[in-house]
């Protein structure tokens, strides 16, 4: 079959929607600067040698590729394939996992494609079960989106596959910034654009076309390099495994600096990792400047070592997987939010206020003071 036919049909260019939602709900955003704010220097090895070490060999023979056949299903099934890669990177084993039961569940239904925002919701809330259990059909975009069958067990199941939590990349067009989420082992639910005759190659190639079709696609974990002297990455696809490299292609860093990449989003299991948090020595210290969102500090760093310290109903309020970065960023935000409305009758209540806002003044600084000193 001809790809670009197979791409030419219409269910295939919507596949991938644009994000509707207003700027104040973007902010909301847990955002992925925050985390890789103190990352360290990236390795770009060339794609001959990378391919050859015998990790990366056993991962791409180890990880199954998906096939969305003639669906619109290509964000759901890149979101259970970033799944089943999590959940491989854990066990050591591939389970696939199903994309139906995230397809099913999108806002948008019974219209054909998805948001990447609801694909980051559904995954971080209901997840999904192994392919085995509940297949895929793949064949109409109706029998993709109906949940017969799903049974109660399922639903319990697919709680324990399922993100805890959803980031988002929005400097685009640096491939870096992905790179450095791929070198902590996690793949990336990207969003791409293109126009007839640069997608259907090994190595896709931007050309002086408009773009006309949107189409989700997996890069897979660690999987940065370079590929004739460009920074590059390797991506899954969900077109079946005859296509290109084993149903993989390379894409060069052309499509992030020529704006054909949309957003990238990756999955984190947040509450796994807050176990961790009792291992960390409560510290001492006085707060005595105002901090809020887009500050980058010492003090932004000890506040983060604070608030890993403190709990709520839903744990650990600044969870600690890697080093404290000192960059308040989204995670921060929402973490000082939390430790506002835990302590809400001595923060909010003095001040007038009924909501957190996030902001460090002074009688969230004389809590801190008072808990830490």
């Amino acid at each position: 079959m001809n790809i670009l036919n197979f791409l030419k049909r219409p269910k295939i260019i919507s596949g991938v929607l644009p994000d509707d939602r207003p700027p104040e709900g973007k902010q909301k955003d847990y955002r992925t600067e925050e985390i890789i704010a103190m990352a360290q220097p990236l390795v770009w090895e060339d794609w001959n040698i990378w391919r050859e070490k015998p990790e990366n060999k056993k991962m791409l023979a180890d990880i199954k590729v998906n096939h969305q056949r003639t669906t619109s299903t290509c964000a759901a099934q890149a979101g259970s394939l970033a799944l089943a890669i999590n959940n491989y990177i854990e066990d050591g084993k591939f389970l696939k996992l199903s994309a139906k039961p995230i397809y099913a569940r999108r806002r948008n239904k019974p219209s054909a494609g998805m948001y990447i925002d609801d694909l980051g919701k559904i995954c971080k809330e209901y997840g999904t079960v192994p392919e085995v259990l509940y297949p895929s059909p793949n064949d109409t975009d109706e029998n993709m989106s109906n949940l017969d069958g799903y049974i109660s067990a399922f639903e319990n199941m697919a709680k324990v596959l399922r993100a805890k939590n959803f980031f988002w990349l929005y400097e685009t067009k640096n491939i870096d910034s992905f790179a450095q989420v791929l070198a902590l082992k996690k793949p990336i639910v990207l969003t791409v654009i293109f126009g007839d005759g640069e997608f259907d190659t090994p190595v896709p190639q931007v050309k002086a076309v408009p773009p006309k079709y949107g189409h989700a696609i997996v890069i897979l974990s660690n999987a940065y390099f370079t590929y004739q002297g460009k920074k590059a990455v390797l991506i899954q696809n969900s077109w079946g495994d005859s296509l290109y490299y084993g149903g993989r292609q390379i894409l060069t860093e052309d499509w992030f600096i020529k704006n054909r990449v949309v957003c990238g989003i990756f999955f984190e299991d947040l509450q796994n990792f807050a176990v961790f948090n009792p291992d960390i020595v409560k510290p001492s210290y006085n707060f005595i400047n105002d901090l809020y969102y887009g500050m980058n500090n010492d003090e932004v760093k000890m506040l983060q070592k604070c608030l890993a310290t403190e709990q709520d109903g839903e744990g650990y309020l600044f969870p600690i997987y890697q080093t404290t970065t000192g960059y308040f960023g989204s995670i921060t935000l929402q973490a000082v939010k939390r430790f506002q409305e835990k302590y809400k009758d001595e923060i909010l209540t003095p001040l007038g206020l009924t909501t957190a806002t996030g902001y460090v003044g002074s009688s969230t600084r004389a809590k801190l003071n008072e808990l830490f000193k």
